[in-house]
Formats: structure tokens, sequence, C-alpha cells
């Protein structure tokens, strides 16, 4: 096993001490700072951040990395405390000083799920890959398409190990796509959800032979759709994102706890347009609704046009007027080549050289090196 590092952040000079000791008899290299410094949000290399509650306000929204274990340092129980460390992904939340000795036991086991998954999955799967959020305002908007074949190309064309998760719960549309029966969903992950491994998800996901893309289904109950939780979806996109290389997320139109946890994990956010009055009426109230909490707003947002036509309402330059924002790249339409693909759950690509044998496809793959690599 590689060694650990360790990043402690705390004025507080008992509570460093007390975690240096434990860390060190642990053979875990600790870096303690008394002030959050922007510089931490970009390192991936730490496999313990200990950071109290003030400094976790000095970071901006920091998330820990899929791979690191995030333990929250509080001199009280608090609700909205609480809420604040599972949103930036906290394995753990000691009271200190009341709780001082479950430090040690924290370690432990954090060091005992490491070990394990090194030993079964390499350490190259430990690291942090991107969230791709795919999400529409308008129903119809080919947003599920657009994600499947996205998957796919990324992981022909360029090997990438690629997870497709369908958050739109109720009858999705990607078993349809890839012509897969299942009855598991990351529902089934419910009671495994506080030691959530790559194990778990490879026993509810359906690995796709042709294309290699993980699929993990959302329920078709009514009654376990409605009781999904934002911890649980948290819990599933941040494991995914440890262990694969994308984590592609096919979100519900509406937004609510599962859209906005998906938009909010996303490390970019792809917005499916189509040339149509309707289309750009939507995106108007998404548009709103994303700035007011603060989605897409770090030049992680693109647009992509699809089924574009010579005869459409409008053009790519028209759209990008009336938005105010530049539209990234448009698909064709190309129904009746399309079709046969969907009826059949064929894979739109065959091998690392095929381009794509209609315009969509082609189109697609120049979207994936253009936006995604």
């Amino acid at each position: 096993m590689s060694q650990m590092k360790a990043l402690i952040i705390t004025k507080n000079e008992a509570l460093q001490q007390s975690l240096s000791d434990i860390l060190e008899a642990h053979g875990i290299d600790a870096a303690v700072n008394e002030e959050w410094k922007r510089s931490f949000s970009t390192q991936s290399n730490h496999t313990f951040y200990f950071i109290d509650y003030e400094s976790l306000n000095e970071a901006e929204n920091f998330t820990a990395p899929g791979s690191s274990f995030l333990i929250g340092i509080t001199s009280n129980r608090s609700f909205d405390e609480g809420r604040a460390w599972m949103k930036a992904g906290a394995y753990d939340v000691v009271v200190y000083p009341e709780e001082q000795s479950r430090l040690n036991e924290i370690v432990v086991s954090a060091k005992e799920k490491v070990r394990k998954q090194q030993e079964s999955f390499g350490e190259a799967s430990l690291g942090g890959g991107k969230v791709e959020a795919f999400y529409s305002a308008k129903g119809g908007s080919g947003k599920t398409l657009m994600a499947a074949m996205i998957a796919q190309s990324l992981q022909i064309h360029h090997n990438k190990r690629v997870i497709l998760i369908d958050l739109s719960a109720q009858f999705g549309g990607l078993e349809t796509i890839y012509g897969i029966q299942q009855n598991r969903s990351y529902v089934d992950l419910q009671p495994v959800m506080q030691e959530l491994s790559l194990n778990h998800i490879e026993n509810v996901a359906t690995r796709d032979e042709a294309t290699g893309n993980y699929i993990l289904l959302g329920p078709s109950n009514p009654a376990k759709a409605e009781a999904i939780s934002e911890e649980l979806i948290t819990k599933v996109i941040r494991t995914c994102r440890a262990h694969f290389d994308h984590v592609i997320l096919d979100l519900p139109t509406s937004i609510n706890t599962i859209s906005f946890t998906g938009l909010n994990e996303a490390t970019h956010i792809h917005y499916i347009l189509n040339p149509d009055s309707l289309s750009l009426r939507s995106f108007k109230h998404a548009s709103e609704l994303f700035q007011r909490f603060q989605l897409g707003n770090r030049g992680n947002l693109s647009i992509l046009l699809n089924r574009a036509h010579p005869k459409s309402e409008l053009g790519p330059k028209d759209i990008s007027k009336l938005i105010g924002k530049e539209v990234d790249a448009s698909v064709r339409s190309d129904y009746f080549a399309l079709q046969p693909y969907l009826n059949m759950g064929e894979s739109f690509y065959k091998k690392e050289k095929d381009r794509g044998q209609f315009k969509p496809a082609k189109d697609v793959r120049s979207y994936v090196e253009k936006v995604l690599l």
C-alpha cells in the first residue's frame, strides 16, 4: 500500500496535536494548517481531510474528492452543520473534545477500506473521474439518447471507463437504448449506503458487452422512486466517480431533489437544446434557476443543439443571439437512420475507428473530442 497523506485544518492546537499523534501511529504523513487556502480545493493526493467547521465555511463549497475521507470536526451538534458536512461529502463528523476517542476508530476503519479497494481494484481505481450531467428543462429533447451515445463514444473511441446512471428514475429509457432487462436499481444500494463500494455498484449495475459501458438503472416502482434520498444519490455518484473515468448522469427534466443533486455534483453540465421556441422558453426558465442556485457558473456549462436541420425554425447563430450564450455543438437530425439502432438496442459505434454510420453519431463523436476530453 502506498504512503497515505492527511491534511489537518484547524486553529485548535490541542486537536492538531491529538490528530498528528494518531496519524503518526498509523504511519500517515500529516500536514497541518491553521487556515484554509484556495489551493487545497485542487489537491486530490490526500487520503484524509480533517477540517473544523470554521474552515469549512472558508472553503467555498469544497467537496472532498471521491477517493478521500473527509472527517468533520465540530464543537456542537447542529442540524445545519450536519447538512453542510453531508454536502461536502464528509465520511464522518466528530464532536470535539466530547468524541475524541472516536478519531482513532475512524482512521482504522478508513484505512481498512482503502486497503480492500487497493487489493481488489488496484491503486489506479482510486482516482477522481469526471461527472457529466445531461439535462434539459424540455421533455423529449433527446438528452437520454445523447448521454448514451456519448458514453459509448468515450468507451469505444477513447478507452475510458464509463458508467451511465439513469436518474430519471421511472422508465428513464436507457434499458431500451441498450436492449437490457434488469430488475435491480440503485435503490437496492440503500441498505449498504454507509459502506458503499465498487463491489456494491457492480453487483447492481449491468455491463453492456457490446460497448463496455456500465448502466445503473433507476427504479420502475413509483413508490421506490419517491423514496430516493439526496444522500443516496450523492454517495452513489461519488463512489462511481472514485472508480470510473466518466460518470454520465441522465437527469429528469423537473428540478427536484434528484436533478438538483446531480447538477450540484457535476463537474460539467451538458444542456440539450432543440431548435424551436418551446425549447428556448424552457431554457430561459432553467437558466434563471441555474443562476439562483449557482449551477454551471464556473465555465462548466455547454449547450448541445440536438436535431439541427436546415429547415429548422432557428439556426445555431439565431439561438446564440436569443439565449446570450454560444452553442457549443450541433447534432444533425437523422430520424430514419437512427431509429433501427434504437429498435434493435444496438450500439451506435462498433470499434475504435468507427466514426459513425449516420449523421448524429458522427456529430456526437466530434462533440466528445471537443468538449469532454
